[in-house]
């Protein structure tokens, strides 16, 4: 059933952005981690679990999880997340659509560029515009972005409960890797 899942998520992101069959790079693989440093604890997770898709002809990407399938090294944190700051019971999934800044198509490069991804991430129901700096290296077929940046909990309408204030940083720093694999080669 899980296998299946996968591939309806897939074809539907291909779906959502034209020509993207064509010239592809896919992930189910995706990792994307958070790290929060407050004064009583620092809390990490880790999805290992992220579905990522890029159209090679557009710059075009769009990515999704479920934020059910983030582990935590203590299982009642997970809970908490998932039941108290996340609902994810009501939002089940993470997302982002963006496109690569000042995008023309990808040099056969032989070191790692820096690019800029604008697009909307959607987090807790709430979507923002924002704007992601990547590092993209291309290892034989295979394009391996990297990605790290903060994000303010406020700003999705995470609210933390008076009794975690000092538990939960404000801002959190999230760190992605995908590795990227060729649809039609």
């Amino acid at each position: 059933m899980m296998n299946k899942t996968a591939i309806l998520t897939v074809l539907a992101l291909a779906a959502a952005i034209p020509g993207l069959a064509q010239q592809s790079y896919i992930t189910r693989e995706g990792i994307i981690s958070f790290y929060s440093s407050a004064p009583l604890e620092d809390i990490e997770a880790e999805n290992r679990r992220v579905h990522a898709i890029l159209d090679n002809t557009t710059g075009e990407v769009a990515i999704r999880l479920r934020i059910e399938d983030f582990q935590f090294e203590r299982a009642l944190m997970q809970r908490h997340f998932n039941e108290n700051f996340m609902e994810s019971h009501i939002y089940p999934e993470a997302r982002f659509a963006g496109r690569i800044r000042d995008f023309e198509e990808f040099p056969a490069a032989t070191s790692p560029i820096e690019v800029e991804v604008e697009g909307d991430l959607t987090i807790h129901g709430v979507t923002r515009e924002t704007v992601i700096a990547v590092t993209i290296d291309q290892r034989g077929p295979h394009l391996v972005c990297d990605a790290r940046f903060p994000v303010a909990v406020a700003d999705y309408d995470i609210r933390i409960p008076r009794l975690f204030i000092r538990n939960i940083a404000e801002v959190v720093d999230v760190t992605a890797t995908f590795r990227l694999s060729p649809v039609n080669n």
